[in-house]
């Protein structure tokens, strides 16, 4: 147990150094700062010494004199250039702190961002994208303080604890000592309601992360709940979290507040000692009462840094709660490696070889087992059979979203794992059932394939998509807002602009995954006039249901349990294979 503890703190710092290492020049520069202030503290207790002992003395003992007049005019210009350079300092190590703080935490949320796009497909059909906005904005938004309060906060008492207890020694060793018995059991409750307050707060986060969820999966299927009048289900669901994470923020608030009390009741049984011992030192002669007065407020300036670096290891363990949920993503290997040194085509020509594929899903054991596939360069292929049987898998692997355990995807004669991932998906369109348009214009929405194009080519391939004549009958045009996830739009019209995106990019390859499934007869009429002019000089594959939709198609592939079982044009398929027959009666019933 112990040494796993040890394993895991070394892990934490080792990831947290990761992120700090680049800015250590300018934390260097805060720990100076921090150094001076220490100083800067020390000064004031000195010059109360210095007053009570040496300056009050000597003005009694030669009043209105000239020179004692000097004294007490440096003595109070010591003072206030004490704190003038307290607000200096001050606002210098606020400044370092926020400058820490901001450019680490906006690296680290750069690098999770950029890591979660790259992660398998399957991460995000398992996990709720409320629960990852949780760990890029919440949990990020934890580690900052960390970085920019306290690690700073933990130097400074640190180094503040050094300098004090070396005065208080020189001043009185013996008393310093006593004054140091309540430091261990100090440092114990630190430790012992810190690991408690770590759990409370990966509890708070989580449920920060459900609430999150939950309210987002809520306003996404707003119109499902009005439908079915389902308000007041969700409000409980709701309120269910809401309620778990008030509990949680009462524990958390009263263990906070019983460490701190008990931290503070502790750490009053040393100035109790000091001030009784000292007045009896300085009743028998044995000290002055300017050194008393000098240790009792240094005593402040020792028990301070003690109660906050009780309060720091609190707020580092609630910090490294949040550290660990963004570890864990950040630990997720990527779905896809780039070569070292990977090759570039530009344009491809369009041929594509599945050579001897295997490929499984882990959580649910389909397979494509030693499955091979040829497709000329400007080939219309089809590929259809029933749900489940592999289709999207075949699209999956081609797109490379994700690779095969054996075998091999090649386009025009290159292994895709060579390939730049850049590369590869430049020369392929991919265009499905669920039509994505994004918050913004029309016209930024399919340029999002090229973000150069000019008006004209928007234009054009609006025109070949067959969604010209729409746009330039809204009020904006093209430069009409669609709402979010393109809500204002058919489906229809949402898909003639994907359509259009594709042709904009100009792919060698294109790809259509079922994208005409859930379209009346009307808009698919419309698309498919468009197809005809889109695919006449590309590689393309096509998955439908719809038989209809791939009858002219140059080729038809049959593909059942992952296995490729009948190839052929649609007549020749119709007369010989039963699965196809069997599709296309349903399809006729329907």
């Amino acid at each position: 147990m112990v040494i796993a503890a040890k394993r895991e703190i070394m892990s934490r710092t080792k990831w947290l150094w990761l992120y700090f290492r680049p800015y250590w020049r300018v934390e260097l520069l805060a720990f100076l700062v921090m150094a001076v202030i220490a100083a800067l503290a020390l000064a004031l207790p000195r010059a109360i010494q210095y007053l009570i002992d040496s300056l009050i003395p000597s003005l009694i003992a030669s009043p209105n004199t000239s020179a004692n007049l000097h004294k007490v005019t440096y003595f109070g210009l010591f003072l206030v250039g004490i704190y003038l350079a307290q607000v200096v300092f001050g606002w210098c190590r606020d400044y370092f702190s926020a400058l820490i703080g901001a450019r680490i935490i906006a690296d680290l949320r750069s690098r999770l961002f950029d890591h979660l796009q790259r992660l398998p497909l399957k991460f995000f059909q398992t996990h709720q994208v409320g629960e990852m906005m949780s760990r890029l904005l919440s949990d990020v938004a934890q580690i900052q303080g960390l970085f920019s309060i306290t690690l700073l906060m933990l130097m400074t008492n640190i180094l503040m604890l050094a300098a004090v207890l070396i005065y208080l020694l020189t001043l009185n060793p013996t008393m310093t000592l006593v004054a140091m018995i309540p430091v261990p059991l100090t440092i114990f409750l630190s430790h012992f309601f810190g690991r408690k307050m770590n759990e409370i707060a990966r509890q708070l986060q989580q449920a920060v992360a459900s609430l999150s969820s939950r309210i987002q999966e809520s306003f996404l299927s707003i119109k499902t709940i009005k439908a079915f009048g389902q308000e007041d289900v969700e409000h409980r669901k709701v309120n269910n979290i809401l309620q778990g994470m008030t509990k949680l923020y009462i524990r958390n608030s009263v263990t906070n507040s019983l460490t701190v009390n008990l931290v503070h009741f502790i750490n009053m049984i040393g100035p109790i000692v000091v001030l009784s011992w000292g007045t009896y030192l300085i009743a028998g002669g044995g000290m002055k009462l300017g050194a008393l007065m000098a240790f009792y407020i240094l005593l402040g300036f020792l028990y301070s840094p003690i109660q906050d670096l009780a309060s720091t290891n609190i707020q580092i363990q609630v910090a490294m709660a949040s550290v660990d949920r963004v570890r864990e993503y950040l630990e997720l290997p990527p779905a896809i490696v780039e070569d070292a040194r990977p090759e570039n085509l530009m344009p491809a020509k369009g041929e594509i070889e599945f050579r001897d594929v295997t490929f499984f899903y882990e959580e649910n054991g389909f397979r494509l087992e030693h499955f091979n596939l040829s497709v000329k360069p400007k080939e219309k292929l089809a590929i259809v059979g029933p749900s489940g049987s592999g289709k999207t898998t075949v699209v999956n692997l081609l797109m490379r979203f994700y690779d095969p355990q054996n075998g091999a995807v090649l386009l025009d004669g290159v292994d895709l794992k060579k390939l730049s991932i850049k590369s590869l998906r430049d020369n392929i369109s991919l265009v499905d059932q669920d039509p994505l348009l994004f918050r913004a214009t029309i016209f930024e929405n399919i340029t999002y394939a090229k973000q150069n194009a000019t008006e004209n080519e928007v234009e054009q391939a609006a025109r070949v998509a067959n969604i010209h004549d729409f746009i330039s009958a809204l009020n904006s045009g093209y430069r009409s807002e669609v709402g979010e996830r393109g809500v204002t739009l058919s489906g229809g019209e949402k898909q003639r602009v994907c359509l259009a995106r594709a042709v904009l990019k100009n792919p060698a390859i294109l790809i259509l995954d079922e994208a005409t499934s859930a379209l009346d007869s009307r808009s698919e009429h419309l698309i498919q006039e468009a197809l005809n002019h889109i695919l006449v000089d590309k590689t393309a594959i096509i998955i439908a249901h719809r038989l209809a939709t791939v009858q002219h198609a140059d080729r038809i592939i049959l593909i059942e349990n992952g296995r490729i079982i009948d190839e052929g044009r649609h007549d020749e398929l119709l007369n010989r294979s039963p699965l196809y027959r069997e599709l296309a009666q349903k399809q006729l019933r329907a």
